[in-house]
């Protein structure tokens, strides 16, 4: 495949997902259908090549967060699915619509296999569920707090220093 092809699939790739994210409609646009059977060959190796694109993001979020090793894998993981998912919503979007394309079996029974060997995590299991909601990590705050009386000035050598109103 030559670079010029590569590119005008990247091009019509994202051309289609942002059609779909304006539109809301999870379908190819009757203006690039025909780009789409030319560059393609169909509408269902366009959908194969939204796959491999979403797996191949996962897949590098997945490698960092092995990593990582962190203590609950199946939490860790469905977060990282929901976060490309909120990454990349088109495609997430255009691939849960048609999840059910026989097109799309193949790769999806390899990921799950794969991602059940590394992780013991379903892909089912991890498409289904929710991520765990967190607290929000309080502020970093500088100041002390309102209770704690203001120091007095230093004295010594930083006595200058702490007058100075601007650096």
């Amino acid at each position: 495949m030559s670079w010029d092809r590569v590119r005008r699939r990247h091009q019509l790739v994202h051309a289609v997902l942002d059609d779909i994210a304006a539109t809301g409609r999870p379908e190819v646009p009757s203006g690039l259908a025909g780009e789409v059977v030319a560059e393609f060959g169909g509408f269902a190796e366009f959908l194969c090549d939204v796959q491999r694109r979403w797996y191949r993001s996962f897949d590098a979020r997945l490698d960092a967060l092995l990593e990582e090793s962190p203590k609950d894998m199946r939490d860790a993981v469905v977060r990282t699915w929901h976060e490309l998912a909120a990454a990349m919503p088109s495609a997430r979007f255009l691939l849960d619509e048609h999840d059910g394309h026989p097109a799309l079996a193949e790769l999806d029974e390899h990921h799950r296999r794969v991602l059940h060997a590394a992780t013991g995590v379903d892909l089912d299991l991890v498409r289904s569920a929710r991520p765990a909601v967190r607290a929000p990590a309080a502020p970093w705050r500088w100041a002390r707090p309102p209770s704690v009386a203001p120091r007095r000035p230093p004295y010594g050598p930083f006595r200058r220093m702490s007058r100075r109103t601007s650096w």
